[in-house]
Order: structure tokens, then C-alpha cells, then sequence
């Protein structure tokens, strides 16, 4: 029941912070993400790296934001996407991938009304969160691969890394569901 809690917490912190239009108020909960990484003996490093890694996206959707209007909604927007991804790191650390996987199982209890079994949606959470470190791993050994044989990653070489990527994601896909079947779980 804690982490049912704490995941409807994290879902309502993530969509309020979409409302804060004000500049203190996005101050105000940047205090309250760095108490909440105390809280979490979350080290600043680990954030700092993991923030590094998604910079290029919350750069993006700010530099979108900026084009379509004024200035500082695209820097609120980047203050609040930054806010978000540090939060569900904070989370992620505090939580671990079964926990979360409990959380929304119960949380998809009600869905029972419509036919959906909740431990199967406990189950691909449990998955989906499994695989990131896997997916991150392929890539960059994908990555490093190509810059070895002296591939620059420009727009046009993607489809070098796509390839063998989607493959590697269809190829461990299928051996999931080959376990699951084994196990007489579906």
C-alpha cells in the first residue's frame, strides 16, 4: 500500500508540475526535489550523469517552445521537464522494479471490471522497467561499435544503428514471450 502511495504521489507531483507558471514556484519545487534526493540518499552525481543523458531532449522540447512562443514559457518548460526527470530518478532509486510492479497491480485492480488482469499489468511495468538498463547497454555497445570502424552517428548513419538495435528489441521481445509460454504463465 506504501508504494501504491507513493506511485499516485509521483503521477500527481509530475502532472502539477506542469501547471506551475510561476518562476518561484518552479524554484520552490526544485528545493523540494533536492530534499526529497536527501530523503532518498539519492547521490547528486548519479543525478547529475542521469540528467546529462536526457538533456538533449528537455534542451529540444525547450528550443521547440521557444520557437513557438515566448521565451520563457520555453525556459519554464525546461525547468519543469528537468524537474520531472530528477523526481522519477529520485523515485526510481527509492523503489525498486518489483515494488513499482505491486503498486500497479494494485492500482489496476478496478480494471478487473473491464476484463484486464492486474498482475498482467504489474508484470509488463515489471518488464518495461527491466529493460531499460538492457536497451541503454545495447545501444551504446552499438554505438561504440560503429565508432570503432570510424562512423560518425550523424542523421543519415542512423539506420546503421537502428537496425541491429530493433533487431536486438524484437530479438529479446521474442525471447521473453518464449518464457513466459515455458512457464505456462499466458
Amino acid at each position: 500500500m506504501k508504494n501504491l502511495i507513493k506511485v499516485f504521489l509521483l503521477a500527481a507531483y509530475a502532472v502539477g508540475v506542469f501547471f506551475v507558471s510561476s518562476f518561484w514556484a518552479i524554484g520552490a519545487l526544485a528545493l523540494f526535489n533536492l530534499c526529497v534526493m536527501a530523503f532518498a540518499r539519492l547521490p547528486p552525481k548519479s543525478a547529475l550523469i542521469y540528467l546529462r543523458g536526457v538533456a538533449p531532449f528537455i534542451i529540444l522540447a525547450g528550443l521547440i517552445n521557444l520557437i513557438i512562443g515566448p521565451w520563457q514559457e520555453g525556459v519554464l518548460v525546461v525547468a519543469r521537464l528537468a524537474i520531472v526527470c530528477n523526481m522519477t530518478q529520485s523515485f526510481r532509486h527509492a523503489v525498486n522494479s518489483m515494488q513499482l510492479a505491486n503498486a500497479i497491480e494494485t492500482f489496476c485492480r478496478p480494471l478487473k471490471i473491464f476484463r484486464v488482469e492486474p498482475r498482467d499489468a504489474g508484470l509488463m511495468v515489471c518488464i518495461c522497467v527491466a529493460f531499460i538498463p538492457v536497451l541503454t547497454r545495447e545501444f551504446d555497445q552499438i554505438k561504440r561499435g560503429l565508432e570503432a570502424k570510424g562512423m560518425t552517428i550523424k542523421p543519415r548513419t542512423v539506420k546503421y544503428i537502428l537496425k541491429p538495435f530493433l533487431y536486438g528489441i524484437f530479438k529479446r521481445t521474442d525471447e521473453i514471450s518464449n518464457a513466459l509460454l515455458a512457464k505456462a504463465y499466458c
